[in-house]
């Protein structure tokens, strides 16, 4: 857990800084999903080509189970994906926000 500490001065109820904190973690989270999702799709993706490329190697089931693991993985990717946009968008909207209100205090 991190711990920050900060003057009184620069963020006098400590919303805006919380918020922008607070927005990164969920972005950063968002990335590793999509990052673990993504590697975890390769693997699947790998087990349907093997598949494909030798029927007889995988029975059915087994491929048809593990097309329908890599759809979901696909559809999984895709959600955050954008997730990690919309966190990202509101975390340069917090930064933006921030920036703007140190030029109008300084």
């Amino acid at each position: 857990m991190l711990k920050f500490t900060i003057q009184q001065s620069f963020d006098p109820n400590n919303a805006s800084l919380r918020r922008l904190l607070e927005a990164h973690v969920v972005y950063e989270r968002m990335t590793a999903a999509k990052k673990f999702a993504l590697y975890l799709l390769a693997i699947v993706g790998a087990v349907v080509w093997l598949g494909a490329e030798w029927p007889r190697m995988l029975p059915p089931r087994v491929l048809d189970s593990a097309l329908a693991v890599w759809a979901a993985l696909l559809f999984f990717c895709v959600l955050a994906t954008v997730e990690e946009w919309l966190w990202r968008r509101k975390v340069s909207r917090y930064i933006d926000e921030k920036q703007t209100e140190q030029r109008e205090t300084a």
